[in-house]
């Protein structure tokens, strides 16, 4: 997956997935010369969102509920 679909998948900022990326938190793969290009797995994706889960967290409908 691209930056971008990440953060579309996540509903946050290019950046923030960037922040992540760039500081070792989620994992990645650089394609290409140079700084290369961004590729993050579905499944490393999936994995961080779920290590990062609140368990006492409200779901985004009950927090605007």
């Amino acid at each position: 997956m691209t930056v971008q679909e990440v953060a579309d998948r996540w509903c946050v900022s290019r950046s923030t997935v960037y922040a992540l990326v760039a500081n070792g938190t989620l994992p990645h793969a650089r394609l290409g010369v140079g700084r290369g290009t961004i590729r993050i797995s579905e499944k490393d994706a999936d994995e961080y969102l779920a290590k990062s889960r609140r368990d006492d967290a409200k779901t985004y409908a009950e927090h605007f509920a």
